[in-house]
């Protein structure tokens, strides 16, 4: 395997609160794809789900090189759970687009917070 590109983001808590507060159901609308939406509402700890979603979107599409640009947004990038609990990618539309391009095989999630700050670092394979 062969590392394609590492990502790496940070965020103040206290500004996904902030936007939350004025644009809740736009900004929610933005971040998170259908799914995301589902597990969103069933979500015991929501203010905690979109950091962990926004945090590792922004992380990823660096780690692809792409950034929030060339037709890639936050909707084309799912965060789940696989069955062992470990945090997974799923591609959508332009991001699939860019995943077939770079031949991403295998895709490495770190995220951490705190109670100021959350961070997450993503690695992608070939």
């Amino acid at each position: 395997m062969k590392i394609i590109g590492i990502g790496i983001d940070i965020l103040r808590i206290k500004r996904i609160k902030k936007i939350l507060q004025t644009y809740k159901k736009n900004f929610l609308n933005k971040i998170l794809s259908n799914k995301e939406h589902f597990f969103y509402k069933k979500s015991n700890r929501k203010i905690k789900f979109i950091i962990r979603s926004f945090v590792i979107k922004e992380a990823t599409c660096k780690a692809m090189g792409t950034g929030m640009k060339n037709g890639i947004s936050f909707k084309n990038i799912e965060i789940y759970y696989n069955k062992k609990k470990q945090l997974k990618i799923n591609y959508l539309k332009n991001a699939l687009y860019y995943k077939k391009k770079l031949r991403i095989q295998k895709s490495h999630i770190s995220f951490t917070d705190e109670k100021k700050y959350a961070q997450a670092i993503v690695i992608l394979e070939s």
